[in-house]
């Protein structure tokens, strides 16, 4: 039974370059992957700190040290809560707490990005 099926792929494939067709090869993937649908859109990690990060560099735009000249460098560094606003201190630690979270693979699989 087992000849059988050997000789019936072998003559599938006999047959297939016989039309002139080279079977299609899939793209090696590694264990536990899926392959993409390229009908659609790519989704992006929902745990990536982005929308975190543009509110902070927006709120930071409009604090009185950027407004003053000083480099944004300057300003993030800065813990002066009449300098740089409370606001823009707590995103900057909500961000370098999500990038932490990030790097930090075994708290995200036991209680996910809190951060984000």
């Amino acid at each position: 039974m087992g000849q059988s099926s050997a000789s019936t792929a072998s003559a599938s494939a006999s047959a297939a370059s016989d039309a002139g067709e080279t079977p299609k090869k899939d793209p090696w993937l590694p264990p536990g992957s899926y392959a993409i649908d390229p009908a659609k859109p790519h989704r992006k990690p929902s745990n990536s700190c982005t929308r975190i990060r543009e509110d902070m560099l927006r709120c930071y735009e409009g604090t009185k040290c950027y407004r003053d000249g000083a480099s944004f460098e300057e300003c993030l560094n800065s813990n002066d809560p009449e300098y740089v606003t409370q606001e823009c201190i707590w995103l900057r630690k909500g961000y370098a707490q999500c990038r932490r979270d990030l790097l930090n693979r075994q708290r995200i699989w036991q209680r996910g990005n809190r951060s984000a």
